[in-house]
């Protein structure tokens, strides 16, 4: 993993234009200029439930929608695992791939956005959307998002990061006042939010329904303009919660950029505005955000059509059964119980109220209905056959009921080996509710029957599925193994079989802490406060010297590993410069097995409170049988930052540092430090990708160059000095920006457009051929960086495929019969996936 990934960036434009010099802002402004109030403000709100209206004079295409974190929530399409289960894999790779594949199923579904992922911070276990969360670390939790950001993003598809910002409870999610310091909305709460937005390129935020210091988030001027738009450089829009702004004009003026879930902007915005309470320059912001966002992703040029074919596609169950296994905890393997031997093992008693099911969410929007789901008994039959499976259900989720305990204990005294599957479910755990009993003790009679089945064979292996940890403190001593399944998504069956039986290696780690009891866990309140218990999880667990069932970041494999040889280079920078982190990680076992290794960062002079120690690093690898690897970390100014509420800014202070490597949170073995000293600060620029619009070129098109730049440096670039980034395709320079000269702050970004380059014209389009484009920041090394060698980057692009002309498209049709509503022949040429036919030549664009 690229740590250097995790800055604060700025996206430039360049265009590059055959007799034509318009910028995408200056596209913007002309179609600005030709819309009435009216057309503005209907760009702003819903049209029905998932919609925005489409603008059929000017040719502006409204948003399709559907909700969907970890799949589309519309018909059926691929169930991939939880948003806390792709957490525990640790596997940025595997989530971009997810993402990927998930961006794919929106668009061969005409969705031209999806309602996540979620980076809500997994602060208690309790909290009801904990199966959407991305654990409880920002910086976990922002690096596995991003990566499926970029995935989606990697389609024609939009993703939309939610839900912004601070949103870790369900119960009175409408009205809960949460109180939090600028410090934790940058540092903590923030952190996985700004890398989504930045190292992700997310085109969309959601705002919470909390309030954040007695301001509604859809309403906050400070969360919304002040930290994402300004401090940060968003430059796409935020869309509110359904139904989460209360009123329209603090909405709109505070950054809300469009409404959904109500008519409170439809009804309200044209008066507010006649009146004077809005004015219409703020209408035209966030009309320009709208607008900025179509044109990047493509919707106001031509997009290619998704593939039916690739929903729920061969390749998609394949990697969801690679990320379903890859999700898997093996947290307790006594005696070596696992794994089992499927030719030896013999009669397995099978119990438990999740045997029998394949659960893959809680309850709530992000729910997908699956084409097919393997629950735990299918796929371990399928390893064994049915005859060596001697089942009894034994209990259920949550209730008193003990009537089942004889069977299951029957069963577990005809068999060889006990395997319990319980845990949580939907009625449990979801959307709109917390955790049911209040507590994060394994619910109903669970552990009692986990205890009278390892009384009746202590061969008990154990397997839990939720979102939200279940804590088995009475019943831990009786189980020999256990394995954790946050949700793994629609293959779970067979991914849990092919690790209790040895097909498959685990090396899933915790992305929470595994608590005891509720008496670890801070209090737990409606209206809490953010700014006591800082980060809580691990951090909080460190604090107080508890000791937890197992920690943040554990995770047990089939082969054993060791550390050695750290080194951490240089010992002393100024603020802002890099530090090289490497260590020798080896294979003890003697099988084939993968490690997480993982980095964590202690501030031991630091001028504010900070945690004893933190994530800033991570990196799953395989490894043979007793093969040595050296592992290396980058650790930047991104990840020493703090944000001082003093000067207002992201800061790196000087002081001691010390750096800790291993397989855990609670297992460092291997350290080292370094010390950054009161030097030099300066900014530091690092390109990541260069984009074209149009999004989707023909051979021939003329085509704008973009390119995302990070500021990873410890101050801003200095005012006035303009910043500029050179333009080269296939050797040859062709154009340039370097019209931008405002002070862009460590942790910022902003959206540039080209003014120059060698030719007078601007010229160049898109040959037929696949080319490269080479984009340098500060090529004439005008600005005094922290590190100057790494302003380059490279990318490969080609030409879209030419579609065929739809002679019929935005012209008058007469058809000859209707299959339903909302296919008639005028609405097959309005260029709304929405309404498009459902033949086989339904694209409106083809």
């Amino acid at each position: 993993m690229n740590s250097s990934l995790t800055k604060s960036f700025i996206m430039i434009c360049c265009c590059a234009h055959l007799g034509l010099t318009q910028t995408v802002e200056d596209r913007i402004t002309s179609i600005l200029r030709q819309m009435t109030l009216a057309e503005k403000i209907l760009q702003l709100h819903q049209e029905g439930g998932f919609n925005t209206a489409t603008n059929t004079r000017l040719g502006i295409p409204g948003f399709v929608m559907s909700d969907g974190p970890h799949g589309v929530r519309d018909g059926m399409a691929t169930s991939f695992p939880v948003g806390i289960g792709m957490a525990s894999t640790w596997d940025t790779d595997l989530a971009q791939r997810v993402g990927f594949a998930m961006g794919q199923e929106f668009w061969s579904k005409g969705k031209h956005q999806a309602l996540g992922p979620c980076l809500d911070i997994d602060r208690d276990p309790r909290n009801g959307r904990s199966p959407e969360s991305g654990g409880e670390d920002p910086y976990l939790c922002g690096q596995i998002t991003a990566a499926v950001v970029r995935g989606i993003q990697l389609t024609p598809t939009i993703a939309t990061v939610k839900h912004y910002n601070a949103n870790h409870r369900e119960d009175g999610r409408m009205g809960n006042n949460i109180t939090a310091s600028q410090r934790v909305l940058h540092d903590d709460a923030g952190l996985a939010f700004r890398t989504a937005v930045q190292q992700g390129g997310a085109l969309s935020v959601m705002n919470a329904y909390t309030l954040i210091n007695n301001q509604k988030c859809a309403e906050n001027f400070n969360l919304l303009t002040m930290i994402l738009k300004t401090q940060w450089g968003f430059p796409y829009y935020v869309v509110s919660d359904w139904g989460s702004i209360w009123d329209t004009g603090r909405a709109v003026q505070a950054g809300c950029d469009i409404c959904m879930g109500s008519t409170i902007y439809q009804d309200n915005l044209p008066t507010l505005v006649a009146n004077g309470t809005v004015q219409e320059s703020v209408i035209d912001q966030a009309v320009r955000r709208v607008l900025r966002t179509k044109i990047l992703s493509g919707m106001l040029d031509y997009q290619p059509q998704g593939d039916p074919a690739d929903v729920n596609s061969a390749a998609h169950q394949q990697l969801c059964l690679e990320a379903g296994r890859k999700s898997l905890v093996l947290l307790k393997n006594s005696d070596g119980i696992l794994p089992l031997n499927a030719s030896a093992v013999g009669k397995v008693a099978l119990v438990g109220p999740n045997a029998a099911v394949a659960q893959t969410d809680g309850t709530g929007s992000s729910w997908v209905t699956p084409f097919y789901s393997i629950s735990p008994k299918q796929g371990i039959e399928s390893k064994i056959g049915a005859a060596n499976v001697v089942y009894a259900k034994g209990c259920d989720i949550n209730s008193t009921d003990t009537s089942g305990f004889a069977s299951a204990r029957s069963a577990a005294l005809q068999a060889n080996v006990v395997i319990f599957c319980g845990g949580l479910d939907g009625s449990q755990e979801g959307e709109g509710f917390d955790r049911v009993g209040g507590s994060i003790q394994l619910p109903g009679k669970q552990q009692d029957l986990i205890n009278a089945l390892g009384a009746a064979n202590s061969n008990l292996v154990v397997v839990l599925y939720s979102g939200g940890i279940c804590g088995i403190n009475r019943s831990a001593a009786s189980m020999k193994g256990l394995i954790y399944a946050f949700y793994p998504g629609q293959e779970s069956g067979r991914a849990v079989a092919d690790v209790l039986f040895g097909d498959y290696n685990p090396a899933g780690r915790l992305p929470v802490t595994y608590p005891k009891t509720d008496d670890q866990l801070p209090p737990w309140l409606r209206d809490d406060n953010l700014d006591t218990g800082y980060g809580r999880g691990y951090r909080w667990f460190d604090t107080k010297g508890f000791e937890p069932q197992y920690p943040f970041g554990f995770g047990l494999s089939y082969t054993t590993f060791s550390y050695s040889n750290m080194t951490v280079t240089p010992n002393s920078i100024d603020p802002g410069q890099l530090v090289h982190v490497s260590v020798d990680v080896t294979n003890t076992g003697s099988r084939t097995g993968e490690e997480v290794v993982q980095l964590y960062v202690s501030d031991t002079t630091a001028p504010v409170p900070m945690p004893q120690k933190q994530l800033k690093g991570f990196s799953r690898i395989s490894f043979e049988p007793g093969q040595k690897k050296t592992v290396e970390f980058l650790l930047t100014a991104d990840e020493l930052y703090y944000y001082d509420e003093t000067s207002s800014s992201y800061q790196v202070h000087p002081g001691q540092y010390a750096v800790r490597v291993g397989g855990s949170s609670a297992s460092l073995p291997v350290s080292g430090a370094f010390q950054v000293l009161d030097g030099a600060r300066k900014p530091d620029l690092l390109l990541l990708n260069v984009k074209m619009v149009p999004r989707y070129p023909k051979a021939g098109d003329n085509v704008m160059f973009l390119a995302t730049v990070k500021n990873q440096g410890s101050k801003a670039t200095i005012q006035g000095s303009p910043l500029k980034v050179l333009f080269s395709v296939n050797g040859q320079q062709i154009m340039w920006t370097d019209n931008y000269s405002d002070a862009i702050p460590a942790g910022g970004m902003a959206l540039l457009c080209a003014n120059g380059g060698p030719h007078s014209t601007n010229q160049w389009t898109m040959p037929v051929d696949s080319f490269n484009v080479v984009a340098n920041v500060d090529p004439d090394n005008a600005i005094d960086e922290c590190v100057e060698d790494n302003n380059s980057f490279s990318q490969r692009f080609g030409p879209t495929p030419i579609p065929p002309v739809n002679l019929a498209f935005r012209k008058t049709v007469t058809v000859s019969s209707v299959e339903k509503a909302g296919t008639e022949g005028t609405n097959v040429v309005d260029g709304d996936f929405s309404t498009r036919w459902s033949s086989a030549f339904s694209d409106p664009q083809s």
